[in-house]
């Protein structure tokens, strides 16, 4: 019988986990940003095109596995087309508002 080295204990077996893909990263900045562009439509409409555009984007790239925040992308191109629905609804409003009290006279 063979003799076991230090002490007699038998060496540790090590365990590998095959074909294991490396670990994507699920970063979501893109998403972030959509969203706060398009939350910056409150200030200005300007920016809420770029909001909807990055947040397709971001949505897309979520939907193949290439980033995280699907939620976040989706909700920055509902808020902004929300946005640009409401500029749409309060434009022709306060322009009828300011028409009746005589502003373009």
């Amino acid at each position: 019988m063979a003799q076991q080295p230090f002490g007699g204990f038998p060496p540790q077996q090590q365990y590998a986990f095959p074909n294991q893909p490396p670990a994507r990263s699920k970063d979501s900045g893109l998403a972030t940003v959509a969203l706060i562009f398009s939350l910056f439509g409150l200030i200005g409409l300007v920016s809420v095109i770029p909001g909807i555009v990055l947040g397709h984007v971001a949505f897309a790239k979520a939907r193949r596995g290439e980033a995280g925040g699907k939620g976040m992308a989706l909700a920055a191109f509902i808020v902004g087309y929300l946005m640009i629905v409401l500029y749409a609804i309060a434009i022709p409003v306060l322009l009828n508002v300011a028409a009746k009290h005589g502003a373009f006279r």
